[in-house]
C-alpha cells in the first residue's frame, strides 16, 4: 500500500503543470474579411482574422446555436486555442484563417456573421450563390 502511495505522490509532484484554460477554445481577437459560397449541397465560409499574440492553435469556425427560429441570421464564432499561460509567445497581432464547410443553413437565412472577441463582419448568403 506504501508503495502505490508513494509512486501516486511522485506522479503529481513530477507531473508538469496543466493549464486548464490553453486547452478550450476562446473567441480570436477580430475578423477582418468572410466570404460564404456554396456549392453543391454544402455551404463553404472563410474567414481571415488576427489573434493578438503567439501560439493561439487550431483556428477554426464553430455554428452558434440558434436561439430564435425566426432568426434571418447564421451566427458563426471564431475560435482557437489560446497559448499556455507558461509559453514565451511574440506579443503582436497575427493572422490566421479558418474554413468551414457545413450543410446548407436553415429556409429563411439571408446573411451569415461570424463573431470574434472585439467585432464581427456580416455577408449576405443567397441559396443560389
Amino acid at each position: 500500500m506504501r508503495t502505490i502511495l508513494a509512486a501516486l505522490a511522485a506522479s503529481l509532484l513530477f507531473s508538469a503543470p496543466v493549464d486548464a484554460a490553453a486547452t478550450r477554445a476562446q473567441l480570436i481577437y477580430k475578423v477582418d474579411q468572410v466570404t460564404v459560397s456554396v456549392q453543391g449541397r454544402k455551404m463553404i465560409v472563410s474567414a481571415k482574422g488576427a489573434v493578438k499574440s503567439g501560439g493561439w492553435e487550431n483556428p477554426h469556425l464553430h455554428v452558434k446555436e440558434v436561439r430564435t427560429p425566426e432568426s434571418d441570421t447564421l451566427v458563426i464564432e471564431f475560435l482557437a486555442g489560446p497559448p499556455s499561460k507558461y509559453a514565451t509567445v511574440i506579443q503582436a497581432l497575427l493572422p490566421v484563417t479558418a474554413i468551414l464547410t457545413t450543410s446548407l443553413p436553415p429556409y429563411g437565412t439571408t446573411q451569415i456573421k461570424v463573431e470574434a472577441e472585439s467585432n464581427s463582419q456580416t455577408v449576405p448568403y443567397t441559396p443560389s450563390q
